[in-house]
Formats: C-alpha cells, sequence, structure tokens
C-alpha cells in the first residue's frame, strides 16, 4: 500500500517494515472513516448454503464469499487505501478503516463519490442476475485526534483515539437511518464548505444522540451524492424533515409523527418510519422535563 502507515509490500512482493522514526506518536488532528459491508452475516450463510453462482461462458460453478469479497475491495475499497499519501489504512475483512490527514477532506469527498458510482456500476450489472449478491455499504466519518502505537504482534502501527470507535459507531446506525454516508458535525464542519460549492453533492441533517458508550453526543448528517438514485428525493424531502424534527425536539410527538410517517409513505425514506416509531415510544413513555432531545443508543 503505497504511501500508507504500517506494512507495505514492493515490487516484489517482500514485506517493507516502517521505519519508527516517521510515525507521528504524538496526538494529531485526524479524518477518520469507516466503511463496511452491510448484511454480511446474512450473506455469509448464503453463501455457505451455495445459493450464489458464477457464470462463466455456458456453465456455471459456485461463487465462494473469498471471490466476492475481492470484488468489494477491487470495486469500493480500492479507493480509500491505494496510492494514498500520509493515510493509514487497514482492512477488517469486509470493512476498512481510514485514517486521513485533516486538510484532506476534498480529497475524502472525490473518493467517495469514485467509489459509489464503482458500487453503483457493479451493483447495475447483476440487475438480472439473482445469484450474485450486491455490495452495500455504509460509511461512518468523523474528526478527532489520533496517535500511533507500534505493536510488535504484526509488527504494523495502529490507531488509537476515541474517534476511531465514533466512526464505527458511527457507520453502525448509518443503515438504521437509511443513510449511504453518515458524519459527525465535526466532519461535517470541516467538509460543508466543499459540499456548497460542487453541485454533485448536498446533505441532510439526521439526528442529535450519544452513540452506545458515549457520554457525548454527536450530530449527525448525511453526505448525498448525485450518482445515488434517491439524491433528488432526499434534497426534497430535508425541509419537512426538519420541520418535524423541530417539533419532535418541542415534545410535539403526535404531530411530528404524522410528517415522519408521510415522509415514510410518500417519499420512501426510512428514516421517516424510524423516527415515527420514537415518537410513539416517547408518547408512551415520556422523557423527563428537562429532555433536550437527545437519543441515547443502547447498541452499537
Amino acid at each position: 500500500m503505497n504511501g500508507c502507515y504500517g506494512v507495505g509490500m514492493n515490487q516484489n512482493d517482500t514485506k517493507v517494515l516502517p521505519d519508527e522514526n516517521e510515525w507521528p506518536r504524538e496526538k494529531s488532528i485526524r479524518i477518520i472513516l469507516f466503511a463496511d459491508l452491510r448484511d454480511s452475516t446474512d450473506i455469509l450463510l448464503n453463501f455457505e448454503k451455495k445459493m450464489y453462482k458464477k457464470k462463466d461462458g455456458q456453465s456455471e460453478s459456485d461463487f465462494d464469499y473469498g471471490e466476492f469479497i475481492l470484488d468489494v475491495h477491487e470495486t469500493s475499497y480500492r479507493e480509500l487505501y491505494l496510492n494514498h499519501n500520509n493515510t493509514f489504512a487497514e482492512i477488517y475483512g469486509d470493512g476498512v478503516m481510514g485514517v486521513f490527514p485533516k486538510d484532506n477532506t476534498r480529497y475524502i469527498l472525490e473518493n467517495l463519490y469514485r467509489l459509489s458510482k464503482r458500487m453503483r456500476g457493479y451493483n447495475d450489472t447483476l440487475s438480472d442476475n439473482p445469484w450474485r449478491p450486491k455490495i452495500d455499504l455504509g460509511f461512518g466519518l468523523t474528526v478527532g485526534e489520533v496517535s500511533f502505537v507500534y505493536y510488535p504482534m504484526d509488527q504494523r502501527f495502529h490507531p488509537v483515539g476515541n474517534c476511531i470507535h465514533e466512526a464505527a459507531r458511527i457507520e453502525g446506525v448509518s443503515k438504521l437511518y437509511d443513510a449511504r454516508i453518515l458524519v459527525s458535525h465535526r466532519f461535517f464542519n470541516y467538509a460543508k464548505v466543499e459540499i456548497n460549492s460542487d453541485p454533485r453533492f448536498s446533505y441532510r441533517f439526521i439526528d442529535r444522540a450519544k452513540l452506545k458508550d458515549f457520554k457525548e453526543s454527536v450530530t449527525l448528517y448525511e453526505i448525498l451524492v448525485d450518482n445515488d438514485p434517491r439524491f433528488e428525493t432526499k434534497k426534497r424531502s430535508s425541509a419537512i424533515y426538519y420541520e418535524a424534527y423541530s417539533k419532535y425536539r418541542e415534545k410535539e410527538w403526535k404531530a411530528a409523527r404524522e410528517i415522519f410517517t408521510a415522509i415514510y409513505e410518500e417519499y420512501g425514506l426510512g428514516i421517516g418510519n424510524v423516527m415515527a416509531k420514537r415518537c410513539d415510544v416517547l408518547l408512551a413513555s415520556p422523557p423527563d422535563y428537562d429532555w433536550d432531545g437527545i437519543w441515547n443508543f443502547k447498541q452499537k
């Protein structure tokens, strides 16, 4: 991995150990990205049942999970961990984590754009093939202090910092919110100027919440890209969603529920259904008088 923190490979596929003097031991502000394959457990079980096939001319043969994961990395993750200077990347089976310099916002947005385009192109080729799983990725991004610690066991540096866990938690709830690229307010503040200046991108406010095992709340936004078929739909729904969320914050849960339900039914956005059910919970068991509208996640 050219230019990445960690153990690399040279042109002869020989392991290249890092020079310890080159690694930043002090904490520094970094952008953290965590990406993961959704529904990977179900996909793996289907592979074990030999439900997926690959076609070679007129013949068919089993398509195994290893080949699919290679497709995921070649089609999507490749944009995140190859040929990036001053960037750390770590692969976790069907997921990948990237740690970027804080001035790489434009660079990250461009990579996310290319990645989502490649993912959609891959899936479009499978539109008439029920015997291959599609690639469905979720992304979580934040900003925070990171230091690198050298582990003799695997002879690699690994990033350490609370923001590493935060990015993973954000990705973990992205599917719940029917969001592809979910980010914290910290990353959003870095990216807002870039997003507003490029018509290929937009954003929508999502929620204020405390992620599991976190004491401080985070404001969540979804970054939208125009190669998503629902790009315009999500943009159009932003104003009415914010209206519903404002009523939700003011404890007008019945009125908020009606609008959230309309968002789900009229726009087909899952976040409307999620928030409508949340209103039902609050109506059935109202919080204390000093409730601040922040939702506490009990699960990752």
